[in-house]
């Protein structure tokens, strides 16, 4: 009797492995469903890519003559890193022959994309010159256009292709093209500003400076280029009548008028502008601290101790960005307790990088486009500080 138990269990336990074996190997894996498209995409949608992204698998295995799901996977394949499969995908697409206008433009944009996503900028050119015709009315045909001459460093021609999107798209459109090409233009602008190229940076200010979307950002460039001409009158007029009321200008070019100031021996009249500008509301903590800075060269303490004491209890007014007013008073009484306990101190500074809240790229000076993932208007100065050597 114990035999025949044993093998009775012996007997069960082959049976449940054989089921378990026949439910991973031979019973056939579930066909694609009609809905599983539109689940694929809601699962993107969702945040779930690799789930949406294994099921359009399935549904193209299933589907091999659909449009749609080839093209939408391509997509999810390049959101996912892997664009190299995409244009696998794509450009099996644009070699149908059944397809509709609207379809080969679909898989044409969608294969020039991958490319660029590859940097292969040549290559995606050539698929765009064969869309050209045909889809001059769409708005990602002109941002590819773009994105293929900015990655050749053929500048003129994508800010070309910035000014003429506009003409041909429609005008819900247009407005950011319009926006885009200013912030392009003066981006250039204010490098070449920057770098002592007054000719480019003067020819590029004149493309958009009549245009209403380069704003504020047209007086800073201008005042740029009047202090690195060392026209300390000009610099201070433009900021004083074009950039009071804009405080991240301002706060921009206040250094580069200080030292325009200084090297004439004019830096006294930077006083009024900062005296003006600290009125504001808006107004940063380093204003007032450069007011103070330039009450003390004119051994004016007093009214250096009143202008901060007006700031007191202003969020931004910390010890760093206080930190070049204190070393002055340290300097002057080096004796004190005060001043022995700050020689111990590794006192913060802030950042002058400017950061791209895109993509993270970082640079030296502001920037109004990035040349890394080609966005407008994310460079932010950097939050973070850095220690002083």
């Amino acid at each position: 009797m114990s035999d025949f138990l044993a093998w009775l269990v012996v007997g069960s336990a082959a049976v449940a492995a054989a089921v378990v074996l026949w439910r991973i190997w031979v019973r056939p894996r579930p066909e694609a469903r009609a809905d599983d498209y539109q689940h694929a995409l809601q699962l993107w949608i969702e945040g779930e890519r690799d789930e949406a992204a294994a099921i359009l698998k399935r549904v193209v295995q299933k589907q091999p003559d659909s449009f749609e799901p080839f093209l939408y996977l391509g997509y999810l394949l390049r959101d996912l890193g892997e664009p190299g499969r995409a244009v696998v995908l794509h450009r099996g697409l644009t070699m149908r022959g059944e397809l509709t206008p609207a379809q080969k433009i679909a898989a044409g944009l969608a294969l020039a994309d991958d490319l660029l996503a590859l940097r292969q900028f040549t290559e995606a050119g050539q698929v765009l010159d064969t869309l050209q015709r045909h889809a001059l009315d769409s708005k990602r045909y002109w941002n590819a256009r773009f994105a293929q001459y900015q990655g050749l460093d053929d500048l003129p021609n994508a800010a070309r292709v910035l000014k003429q999107a506009p003409r041909h798209i429609p005008e819900r459109d247009g407005a950011w093209f319009r926006d885009a090409y200013a912030s392009f233009q003066l981006d250039r602008a204010v490098g070449h500003a920057l770098a002592g190229e007054t000719g480019e940076a003067r020819a590029r200010l004149r493309d958009v400076e009549s245009m209403p979307e380069s704003g504020t950002r047209a007086a800073l460039v201008r005042a740029i280029l009047a202090a690195r001409a060392d026209d300390a009158a000009g610099a201070l007029t433009e900021a004083t009548e074009n950039l009071l009321d804009h405080p991240v200008e301002l706060d921009i070019f206040l250094p580069l008028l200080q030292d325009a100031l200084l090297r004439g021996g004019q830096f006294t009249r930077t006083i009024p502008l900062l005296e003006t500008a600290c009125l504001s509301a808006n107004a940063p903590a380093s204003f007032a601290i450069n007011l103070a800075i330039l009450y003390e060269k004119l051994d004016q303490r007093d009214r250096a101790t009143r202008v901060l004491t007006i700031k007191a209890g202003q969020r931004d007014l910390t010890p760093d960005i206080a930190a070049p007013y204190l070393r002055i008073l340290v300097r002057e009484n080096p004796d004190t307790a005060f001043a022995r306990v700050w020689k111990f101190l590794q006192m913060p500074r802030p950042s002058l990088d400017w950061v791209c809240t895109s993509c993270g790229r970082s640079d030296e000076r502001v920037r109004w486009f990035c040349p890394d993932c080609r966005s407008f208007g994310t460079h932010r100065r950097a939050p973070g500080r850095r220690e002083e050597s």
